[in-house]
């Protein structure tokens, strides 16, 4: 079991992974904005209806936790109300986050429903259900796809209405640094994953080999950065080394036992590279 404090709203909101939704929502409008569609409203509500969604996710996230719990655990009601709690928060993000969704397809058309729909039902399926992406080792792809790729892709649709190859292009690093993020969290958690036989793809592979798939995301990311900066897709790429200071602390806690601090750190860095990648376009 999780210690309690970990039930609590804020370790269930996971506020550092909330970078994602700005990120790749941010990447998304200024694409849009700087391919003439300016609509300062516009882009407001899209970021907060991705920053709801994604907090709607995180909060519902324990409650597979739930059959866990012994009856007979001494904080079994305790737990069980806070999962409750968050869980119920979470299902209002989503309530919000689906108004201001429909208010955007109102404006933008059925593309945008489609886009939204698909997501959402992927994203729900992240741990729970018959496709249950986590436990089929399949989450980095999930988030690659659906809090990378389509959420920066859906993000230029809401500002636009169409479609962009362009913002595809851009979401591609973007998209691995989110699975990145995910890796993450698999290796801080490896060993009691593996100990509760929880099929993650870290479990599966073994701990070196998703350390060298966690390393090989980064120079990936920065190769595709070097090759968009030399046929013109990036105008600045100094930029992107001011993120590369943070690595060293990173590489500390990928040999260290205790990794308590490197999802937080990898979200730092994931941040600081969106930010940077976008002053650089």
């Amino acid at each position: 079991m999780k210690p309690l404090k970990q039930y609590s709203f804020i370790k269930a909101l996971r506020p550092f992974s909330l970078v994602v939704a700005v990120i790749s929502c941010g990447l998304g409008i200024l694409i849009a904005w700087k391919s003439g569609y300016q609509n300062t409203h516009y882009a407001i509500w899209i970021m907060l209806g991705g920053i709801l969604a994604q907090a709607g996710i995180n909060l519902i996230n324990d409650i597979e936790d739930l059959p866990l719990i012994p009856n007979d655990h001494a904080r079994h009601t305790m737990i069980k109300s806070m999962i409750n709690r968050n869980t119920k928060v979470g299902i209002f993000c989503f309530v919000l986050a689906s108004l201001i969704g429909l208010f955007l397809i109102s404006k933008q058309g059925w593309p945008l429903f489609v886009l939204i729909l698909i997501s959402g039902l992927a994203s729900l399926s992240y741990n729970i259900g018959p496709l249950n992406f986590k436990h089929r080792g399949l989450a980095m792809v999930q988030v690659f796809l659906l809090m990378g790729i389509m959420m920066v892709q859906g993000a230029f649709l809401a500002m636009s209405g169409e479609f962009s190859s362009l913002a595809f292009l851009h979401s591609i690093p973007i998209s691995l640094l989110v699975s990145l993020l995910l890796l993450s969290n698999e290796l801080r958690d490896w060993e009691t994953d593996k100990n509760k036989e929880v099929k993650t793809l870290s479990v599966r592979i073994g701990y070196q080999n998703a350390v060298r798939i966690y390393w090989g995301l980064i120079i990936i990311s920065y190769l595709l950065s070097v090759i968009f900066f030399l046929i013109g897709q990036l105008h600045q790429l100094l930029w992107l080394l001011l993120p590369l200071p943070l690595l060293i602390s990173i590489s500390n806690y990928l040999k260290a036992s205790e990794r308590t601090q490197l999802t937080p750190m990898t979200g730092r860095f994931f941040f600081l590279f969106g930010l940077f990648y976008m002053l650089a376009l």
